[in-house]
């Protein structure tokens, strides 16, 4: 009898896990909550890099032993079982990192897909020897410390998987795979000929034609945005980008990928980093169309960039099944800055809800909203957006009266209790009553006063950890 594919699946990302969690407590000595918050993790590895650098060797020598024989042994079977997997599957990509954005949005994801599949941002940095990366130990030790973050997700006993990290193999698919590297040449030389208006097929070919017309080159390149420089504007100019590029490669790459990347010419200069910007995405689209799920984009530039492959690529894409279906259109509009809050909710809140299954809950709610408006409207992320920020709006609202009904409620009980206590105190100062009344009457009222807090406390405390009362206490702390 063959074995269940979620079996297989939570298996190997707890064992995955346990690696990087025990590599993690290797390399640091403390498990990744005691070490530092996702937003800290800099500070901290800078102020304990003398403490960290004599485990470190020993560490990443362990892991890359122990990950690299786990995921050979059983990485292409949970890959296959990932594929089998049904209900709402989203597939984070667009970028080899995994970062604090990357887990706010799998974090909010979570709210309300069924499962988030993540591309393995661990195992990259053991494929190939990452010559061009300054800090490689650092990013590794910065990827599995974010990561872990969704551990307890992984470790409980959820229907079906929250989140499923994947290896996909995508370093050694570049260096090695012939059929990988043709796909990335034709994605950056059909989204560059579309701008462009030139009949570009290869690589080759935009670079002899940049080579040729570097000043036409960059002019379309800046009139398209093109280029965007991470953490850049989408809509700003193209020295702006190039500067912030080199700002942050002076930064992160290497003295001797510097060196190089210097003697280039500015339209190589702008081509390698629109290179560096399209190929995640070949990989990208490859995992959603593998897993058959809808692409999930965290950061701003992402979505950018997906846009303008879009407009190259609409009719491939479309029949994909990736480019204006209903869950792609809920995944863009959640995960727009007007929701980023949601991101904040606990993780532990979130496995709650996971277990009440009240992501499909909240699903059911947000594809309602969506489908009240014109199919004709699905491509308008910003109607779309808006429609999901009424109803979750609406829904914080009942949350806000339930809670204010169950304080008048208990405040007219307390209410009444207190009357009779005062009466009973009254009568007991009258000495025909007195003897009727007896000592438990205080007793009695105190009892009741007591048990009737109980059940107003339990009520609250059920309305808090419901989800529309999770969605409540997010919103509140991001406008502290």
């Amino acid at each position: 009898m063959s074995e269940d594919p979620t079996s297989i699946v939570v298996d190997y990302c707890r064992g995955l896990f346990a690696r990087i969690e025990e590599f993690f407590v290797r390399a640091t000595g403390q498990s990744a909550s005691e070490f530092a918050t996702v937003d800290t993790f800099g500070q901290m590895i800078h102020t304990r890099a003398r403490d960290i650098a004599p485990r470190g060797e020993a560490a990443f020598t362990w892991l890359d032993t122990e990950v690299r024989s786990w995921v050979a042994k059983r990485g292409n079977k949970a890959f296959s079982a990932a594929r089998q997997l049904g209900g709402m599957k989203l597939v984070l990509g667009a970028s080899s990192r995994f970062l604090g954005s990357e887990l706010n949005s799998v974090t909010t994801a979570s709210l309300y897909s069924d499962t988030v599949l993540i591309s393995d941002p661990v195992m990259p940095w053991l494929e190939r020897h990452r010559t061009e990366e300054r800090f490689q130990h650092v990013l590794v030790l910065q990827a599995a410390h974010t990561l872990l973050h969704l551990k307890p997700l992984v470790d409980a006993d959820l229907p079906y998987p929250a989140i499923v990290v994947f290896p996909s193999w995508e370093k050694l698919l570049e260096e090695h795979d012939q059929e990988t590297q043709v796909g990335i040449s034709r994605l950056v030389a059909d989204v560059c000929a579309h701008h462009l208006g030139e009949p570009l097929s290869t690589m080759e070919e935009v670079i002899d034609y940049s080579n040729r017309n570097p000043e036409r080159f960059c002019r379309a390149v800046d009139r398209a945005h093109l280029f965007v420089a991470p953490g850049g504007d989408v809509n700003g100019p193209l020295a702006d980008a190039m500067e912030r590029y080199k700002t942050e490669m002076q930064t992160w790459r290497s003295h001797e990928w510097n060196a190089q990347f210097q003697e280039l010419p500015q339209h190589l200069q702008i081509l390698n980093g629109i290179l560096e910007r399209l190929s995640p995405f070949y990989h990208f689209l490859e995992n959603a169309q593998e897993f058959s799920g809808d692409p999930l984009m965290c950061i701003e530039q992402h979505v950018h960039y997906f846009r303008l492959l879009s407009e190259t690529w609409s009719a491939r894409l479309e029949a994909m099944g990736i480019l204006q279906s209903k869950t792609k259109m809920l995944a863009d509009s959640v995960g727009s800055r007007r929701l980023e809050w949601l991101g904040g909710v606990p993780m532990e809140m979130v496995v709650a809800l996971r277990l009440e299954k009240e992501n499909e809950v909240f699903r059911h709610r947000l594809t309602q909203a969506i489908e009240r408006l014109h199919c004709a409207q699905f491509p308008d992320i910003e109607r779309v957006t808006a429609e999901v920020c009424h109803e979750i709006d609406s829904m914080v609202g009942d949350h806000v009266r339930d809670l204010r009904r169950i304080r008048r409620k208990y405040a007219k009980v307390h209410g009444q209790t207190a009357a009779l206590a005062i009466g009973a105190a009254v009568a007991a100062l009258m000495p025909a009553l007195a003897p009727f009344l007896g000592s438990t009457v205080p007793f009695a009222l105190a009892v009741k006063y007591g048990h009737d807090k109980v059940t107003e406390l339990t009520e609250r405390r059920a309305l808090a950890r419901s989800l529309v009362g999770v969605l409540a206490a997010a919103r509140e702390q991001t406008r502290k």
